[in-house]
């Protein structure tokens, strides 16, 4: 459930508002949107979870284990089903400590780092420095927000 998804995730998301300054509620709004509050995590074909709660893709960068995964993209307009592989983790606590360091030591985000704390500007800069091909993200996100910041206040 995503009252669930949400709790799981406060602990993790507030080292990344620690770290980086993003405010913790905007991460787990990511995470949710990336993953279907929890339901959609990759999992490999033994069922296996990636615990990759923000879908970050196993580049050349990325020593560690990874599972290849249909996905759609959007390129030139159009959407575009591709087989990306993907950083498997441990745990969803290695995936967070990740994603830090996957904003931190990338070159094209720190733009986007240094608006952490205005959402909008912040959720824009990442879509535009190429975080996801989806011309929605920012605002898909946004709208995910609300339903996190709901979650949290009951």
């Amino acid at each position: 459930a995503p009252k669930d998804f949400v709790t799981a995730l406060i602990e993790p998301a507030q080292k990344v508002q620690q770290t980086l300054g993003v405010p913790f509620q905007v991460v787990i709004a990511q995470a949710a949107l990336e993953t279907g509050w929890g339901q959609k995590i990759i999992k490999d074909q033994q069922g296996t979870s990636s615990h990759n709660l923000f879908n970050i893709k196993a580049d050349s960068r990325w020593a560690g284990n990874k599972i290849t995964k249909d996905t759609l993209e959007f390129e030139q307009g159009a959407m575009v089903k591709k087989a990306e592989p993907f950083r498997m983790y441990q745990s969803l606590n290695d995936s967070v400590d990740d994603y830090i360091k996957f904003l931190s030591q990338n070159d094209r985000y720190q733009g986007a780092l240094q608006k952490a704390n205005d959402v909008e500007q912040f959720l824009h800069s990442l879509q535009k420095a190429g975080y996801a091909t989806d011309p929605q993200y920012a605002e898909k996100i946004l709208g995910t927000l609300k339903t996190v910041t709901n979650l949290i206040d009951k």
